[in-house]
């Protein structure tokens, strides 16, 4: 299961410096009756983070929707997170790397939601997962994705063993030790402050020494 004896990364924010997280999702015209299909990348402080064929990369300026007809993406804002931009990477890009995407299995939908989770702990909405939804339909009617693409979907063997609540419950685990020893270093360094200030106030410290002799001067 996911660790629960922690602090989310969002609650985090009242200690760090947050960063600005949101979704941009752009609808694809695949064209099925109640089911509707996104693609979707993360962006983090104004830096986007999209999923394909060449892996998990990275732009300003929604770079990853550009290409679609039916943008502009519409852009959601869902909190602040002490995670950074390339603490997620790092992270994630393991899990993403280029050659395994796949439309059905693997896709920038997969990236958003284990990003989502890493960064606030909570999952991209299902209703932007309609890829997803298409795969599970494909499973029982092969012939449905193939009318989609025009017959030019294959399967990417690469991504046949990706299991997504997997990959969650493993960066789960990894966000945990590596939150963990962030904010140990920042309690630690919380005490040096203090023990400073105790020392300065004491006269025991080389500027507290300094403040009392010109006090006495």
């Amino acid at each position: 299961g996911f660790a629960t004896d922690r602090v989310p990364a969002a609650f985090q924010t009242l200690y760090v410096p947050g960063n600005g997280v949101e979704v941009a999702a752009t609808p694809l015209g695949l064209g099925v009756p109640g089911m509707q299909a996104y693609h979707t990348s993360i962006v983090v402080e104004g830096l986007e983070y999209s999923f394909s064929l060449s892996g998990v990369t990275y732009g300003q300026d929604l770079i990853s929707h550009r290409h679609l007809p039916d943008g502009p993406p519409k852009v959601t804002y869902m909190g602040l997170t002490s995670i950074t931009g390339k603490d997620m990477l790092r992270a994630l890009r393991p899990h993403f790397q280029a050659g395994t995407y796949d439309l059905l299995k693997k896709n920038c939908n997969s990236f958003s939601d284990c990003a989502l989770f890493y960064l606030l702990d909570v999952r991209l909405d299902p209703a932007l997962r309609g890829l997803e939804q298409i795969g599970e339909a494909a499973d029982r009617n092969a012939g449905v994705v193939q009318s989609l693409t025009g017959g030019e979907y294959v399967p990417n063997p690469k991504a046949d063993r990706f299991n997504i609540e997997e990959v969650v419950r493993r960066i789960d685990t990894e966000k945990f030790s590596g939150v963990a020893k962030k904010m140990g270093a920042i309690g630690s360094r919380s005490q040096e402050a203090a023990a400073s200030n105790m020392l300065m106030l004491q006269g025991r410290s080389p500027e507290g020494r300094q403040a009392t002799s010109q006090l006495g001067a």
